[in-house]
C-alpha cells in the first residue's frame, strides 16, 4: 500500500485538489449572492470573449447603483447638434456629465457631419405609455395569448419603468446618429426605432457604407467614455446600469431613476437643475 501510494503520489494529490475544489465550490455556491456574483461575471467574460453578442437585462439587473446625485440639466444649443422633435421628450434633459459629454463628441465631428439627438432623458410617465402601447401591441397581434405572455413579450421590447430601472429614466442614456448639416440622417442600415434584425449594431449584412458609418459613430462617443447597446446602434449610455454591465463593474452605476416617489404623492424631478450655457460649456 505504501508502494502503491509512493508510486501514485502525483495522481493522488491531483485527485484529492479535484476533490476539494469540488467541495469549496460547493459550499460557496450555496450562498445565493455568490452566485449571482459568479454568473455576473461569468456573462460578462462571455461577452468580451464573443460567446455572447449582448448581456441581458437578468444581469443587467445585478448591478448595484450609488446614486451621486448629479444633476439634471436642459441641453442647450450646439451649432453641430441637431434635435429631433418628432421623437425627444421637451425639455431634453441629460445628467450634466453626459451633456458636458456629448458636447466634447460634437466637438470634435468633421466639418460635414453633424449629431442628430433622438432621444435623452424620458420620464418615467412617458416610458410607461410607451410600454402600455407596446403591451396593447401585442395583445391585438396575439389574440390567442394569456396576459402574462403578453406582458413578457412587451417586456422583451421595453420593460415596465416602474418594475425595473431602465437607461433614459436616469439621464445617462443617449439615442444618437450622425446625419448632414440638413439633419438627414447619413446610411446606418436601417432609421432609428425600426424593429428588424439589421439594427443590431454588428449585424453581417451591411453595405461597407453602413459599416463605416456605425463604426464612426461608436468611435466618437466611445472617446467620451460612453458604450454602445450592442441591440441597437443608435442608444449609447454613460453611468447607468446597463453601462456598468457593459464595463464589467457590478458596483460601477453612478445613476439611479432621475425621478423618486415621495410619500406616495407620485413621482417628482429631485435631480433636476437647470445650468447656463457658460455652465456647460
Amino acid at each position: 500500500m505504501v508502494e502503491y501510494i509512493t508510486y501514485n503520489l502525483k495522481e493522488i494529490a491531483i485527485i484529492t485538489l479535484v476533490i476539494a475544489l469540488l467541495i469549496l465550490s460547493f459550499i460557496h455556491f450555496k450562498s445565493k449572492r455568490n452566485r449571482s456574483i459568479f454568473l455576473f461575471y461569468f456573462n460578462f467574460l462571455l461577452y468580451k470573449i464573443g460567446l455572447k453578442n449582448h448581456i441581458s437585462k437578468k444581469y443587467i439587473k445585478m448591478v448595484h447603483v450609488r446614486e451621486n446625485y448629479e444633476p439634471l440639466v436642459d441641453l442647450v444649443n450646439h451649432p453641430k447638434i441637431i434635435i429631433n422633435d418628432n421623437t425627444i421628450e421637451r425639455p431634453v434633459l441629460l445628467r450634466k456629465n453626459v451633456a458636458l459629454k456629448l458636447f466634447r463628441v460634437a466637438d470634435s465631428l468633421p466639418n460635414d457631419i453633424f449629431l442628430k439627438v433622438y432621444s435623452a432623458y424620458r420620464s418615467r410617465i412617458s416610458l410607461y405609455n410607451t410600454w402600455i402601447e407596446e403591451v396593447n401591441k401585442f395583445s391585438e397581434e396575439n389574440p390567442d395569448k394569456g396576459r402574462a405572455e403578453i406582458l413578457n413579450m412587451a417586456n422583451y421590447k421595453q420593460s415596465n419603468p416602474y418594475a425595473s430601472l431602465g437607461g433614459h429614466d436616469t439621464g445617462g442614456a443617449i439615442d444618437v446618429a450622425l446625419c448632414d448639416k440638413n439633419g438627414t440622417d447619413l446610411d446606418f442600415g436601417t432609421k432609428f426605432h425600426d424593429n428588424v434584425p439589421a439594427i443590431k449594431t454588428k449585424y453581417k449584412h451591411l453595405s461597407e457604407e453602413q459599416k463605416k458609418n456605425r463604426s464612426l459613430l461608436i468611435k466618437l462617443m466611445r472617446s467620451q467614455g460612453f458604450i454602445n447597446l450592442p441591440k441597437e446602434w443608435w442608444h449609447f449610455s454613460y453611468g447607468d446600469s446597463t453601462w456598468s454591465a457593459y464595463k464589467g463593474k457590478r458596483f460601477g452605476a453612478i445613476y439611479d431613476a432621475a425621478e423618486k416617489e415621495y410619500e406616495n404623492v407620485g413621482y417628482v424631478r429631485i435631480i433636476k437643475t437647470n445650468i447656463s450655457t457658460a455652465n456647460i460649456k
